[in-house]
């Protein structure tokens, strides 16, 4: 059943309020360019506040229960994550807790009150999102809805398609996951002006596995955050791919990232700072663990 919450002033949107995501996309197709989907809202009352048109109808995506659920598919080894599952449900999540790298992703964005608030879905549909990079880095597909179908997307695919944002419904982010496995290594770096509750200078995240041999069957490097544009460094991964680490030419990597990446300029970080502080980031990071396997030092892990 559709709750309706009318508006205390004229000009303040209609709030609707559905339970299933059917009675959503039914609210969407109905109101169609005068409506939005909301959840957390934390990212959307900010560019509100900064003059982005609020919309005549408002649906709300909170009473959907079925958008807050965390489960694990071992037929299909996928981590599910429901879209309004909030930031801060790393604190509370049996399952979340078994991925360290999304636990610490979700404890680096904003203050504990907006991570109360914020949800996980709406960090990525506002396209600049901290999550963005890590999910681009773990080969996210997205499980979202319009008026027509329901669809399982790649994220990278769905990123470059930005005018179907805000027609479609985010359910679901779903996330390949390999138990036990040595043979892969996974990062995440955010770099902000503060320790705390500061947005995002830049953040990277990265994901690769190799064989039995050490050799690189595959790699994933990803930049965005901030007001950063997404970044999936295709060409780097490529010079990486078919190598050891001790065979990898780590300048030519360098060279590649910062060739490959257009950073925001700001006030206070120009794009060429952000271009050194990503390679630096990224290079740092992979070469500190394909020293330990050099020296035989692997470790089992639980990833995505």
């Amino acid at each position: 059943m559709v709750n309706q919450i009318e508006p205390s002033i004229t000009s303040s949107p209609i709030i609707w309020v559905p339970s299933t995501i059917e009675e959503a996309i039914e609210l969407k197709r109905k109101f169609g360019s005068k409506a939005e989907f909301v959840s957390g809202s934390t990212l959307l009352q900010l560019q509100w506040m900064n003059g982005r048109k609020i919309p005549e109808n408002i649906i709300s995506l909170e009473q959907i229960s079925k958008l807050k659920e965390v489960q694990i598919d071992e037929d299909k080894k996928t981590l599910s994550i429901g879209a309004s599952s909030q930031l801060s449900s790393y604190k509370t999540d049996r399952l979340l807790k078994n991925f360290p790298i999304i636990c610490e992703a979700l404890k680096s964005i904003a203050a504990p009150a907006v991570r109360n608030r914020g949800t996980i879905g709406g960090n990525i549909m506002g396209g600049v999102g901290d999550l963005i990079p890590l999910f681009l880095a773990l080969k996210a597909k997205l499980l979202v809805h319009d008026e027509k179908e329901s669809e399982l997307v790649d994220f990278w695919e769905w990123l470059q398609h930005s005018q179907r944002k805000n027609q479609t419904l985010l359910s679901t982010i779903h996330l390949p996951i390999i138990k036990e496995c040595a043979n892969s290594y996974s990062f995440y770096k955010k770099i902000g002006r503060r320790e705390t509750f500061t947005a995002a200078i830049l953040t990277v995240s990265g994901s690769v596995r190799w064989d039995d041999h050490g050799v690189i069957e595959e790699a994933k490097l990803a930049l965005g955050g901030g007001d950063n544009k997404p970044f999936l460094l295709e060409n780097t991964e490529h010079k990486m791919i078919g190598k050891k680490g001790e065979e990898i030419d780590w300048k030519s990597v360098f060279e590649s990232i910062t060739s490959e990446i257009a950073p925001a300029d700001d006030a206070f970080v120009s794009g060429d700072y952000r271009k050194k502080v990503a390679a630096n980031l990224m290079i740092a990071a992979l070469q500190s663990k394909f020293t330990v396997i050099s020296n035989g030092e692997e470790e089992s892990s639980y990833e995505v």
